[in-house]
């Protein structure tokens, strides 16, 4: 499921919850936007904090640790891709 599904379900479920509040197609589509960056936000951190411990806790096998930042790091990118072809 990609972060803009999720977004677009997550301002669905607080529609639910919260049924007696109007909100316009606009405003849906700005508070997905919102839910998305956020999540897109929490994946790089979250990448970035992964990448600093593999290399911290790796320190004698550098070279496991340089291998598992490069499939980070490519990984990153093929997430960096598919969120902008959301756009």
């Amino acid at each position: 499921m990609s972060l803009k599904q999720l977004a677009d379900e997550t301002v669905a479920k607080l529609q639910k919850a919260f049924p007696n509040t109007d909100v316009s197609e606009e405003d849906r589509q700005k508070i997905s936007r919102i839910i998305e960056q956020t999540l897109i936000k929490t994946v790089e951190q979250t990448a970035h904090a992964h990448k600093k411990a593999t290399v911290i806790c790796c320190g004698p096998e550098a070279d496991m640790a340089h291998k598992i930042s490069e499939e980070v790091k490519r990984a990153n990118v093929a997430l960096t891709a598919n969120l902008s072809a959301l756009r």
